[in-house]
């Protein structure tokens, strides 16, 4: 089972998961594997734009929402940047993989994955 992320914004407790129906919708959306979506969030160089599509995929614990609704709640969040941290943390619960491969090479650092929109 994969695991949600918790997000509060203001008052409201958001969940994000990297759900099958999450990761459905974004390659749909891309045209693009789900790996080579990962390496770019990862990378950043999707862009906030890919940001954005994963944050609308993977809210309402990965049931999805409206593309404005997410970027209305990026934007209270603070930007992409600022919701890297947490779409990094919804990716290691669906890719456990990633939390092994971004802790390799320096110490304290594992399970923190680079912000995808870095």
């Amino acid at each position: 089972m994969i695991s949600t992320h918790s997000v509060k914004v203001g008052k409201k407790t958001h969940k994000l998961k990297a759900s099958m129906r999450a990761q459905v919708r974004l390659e749909e959306e891309t045209g693009k594997p789900i790996g080579e979506i990962l390496s770019q969030l990862l990378s950043g160089a999707g862009g906030v734009k890919l940001v954005s599509q994963a944050w609308a995929a993977f809210l309402d614990d990965g049931a999805g929402v409206e593309l404005d609704d997410a970027l209305d709640l990026l934007d209270a969040l603070g930007g992409a940047n600022a919701a890297g941290e947490h779409l990094s943390k919804a990716l290691q619960n669906a890719f456990p993989f990633l939390r092994e491969e971004e802790g390799e090479g320096g110490e304290g650092d594992t399970g923190n994955a680079k912000s995808p929109a870095v």
